[in-house]
């Protein structure tokens, strides 16, 4: 009944911490989530469920994560500043297409469904439309197309959380579990995502801004 008695807290932690910041979220899912890193804990650690809520898991875990959570959401949510950036039409395109495939991986491996998915859809959709109306909205000699400063932060980030699951291998082309021929292909997707970033602006130290954009010049 103790053991019980935690989780059923660390759940109530979170939910009021996120309460308290501001947020919503489902007790439902807040239960689900810890209930299945219980399970993998205890899973890598060949020890008991039981055995894991009551050593492995702080007292704290409910706000500390409610906390880093609703920080997560809050900074996804602030629009970038700074100027609009110049890119060669076929360098916007070969974001957009970059961008897609991003969103299809998170679809494909779930992320979300997860309580705090790793990519923001939200974000990655807003950077599509915003590549593809600059695009549209090009001059007539189609040449250079200019992107909203918030529209370059967003691919940006979209494709660094994308390079990131692919670097560690939490996401696959296929998530079915068995190999074949899926890791080559996820190397090299990897591959063409970290290129794909090479084409986007840095931001500066001080303010976001850069002072050059390698995509314009391509």
């Amino acid at each position: 009944m103790a053991r019980r008695g935690k989780f059923a807290r660390l759940v109530d932690d979170f939910v009021a911490t996120v309460g308290e910041l501001g947020g919503s979220v489902d007790p439902a899912v807040v239960a689900a989530e810890l209930q299945a890193r219980i399970d993998a804990i205890a899973a890598q650690l060949h020890v008991t469920p039981q055995t894991v809520l009551r050593t492995y898991i702080d007292d704290e875990w409910g706000r500390e994560m409610a906390t880093t959570m609703m920080a997560d959401v809050k900074g996804r949510a602030a629009k970038p500043a700074g100027p609009p950036e110049h890119f060669a039409a076929r360098v916007a395109g070969r974001l957009v297409a970059a961008l897609g495939q991003a969103m299809l991986y998170a679809t494909t491996n779930g992320d979300h469904q997860q309580p705090v998915p790793a990519m923001d859809l939200r974000q990655a959709a807003e950077a599509v439309s915003g590549l593809g109306l600059a695009i549209h909205e090009a001059p007539p000699d189609g040449q250079i197309v200019t992107v909203g400063a918030d529209v370059v932060a967003w691919t940006r980030t979209t494709l660094r959380v994308f390079r990131d699951q692919l670097g560690a291998g939490t996401w696959s082309s296929c998530p079915c579990g068995e190999q074949h021929g899926q890791h080559d292909t996820d190397a090299a997707v990897l591959a063409a995502v970290n290129n794909d970033l090479l084409l986007l602006p840095m931001p500066g130290p001080d303010n976001g801004e850069v002072a050059r954009n390698p995509g314009a010049e391509d």
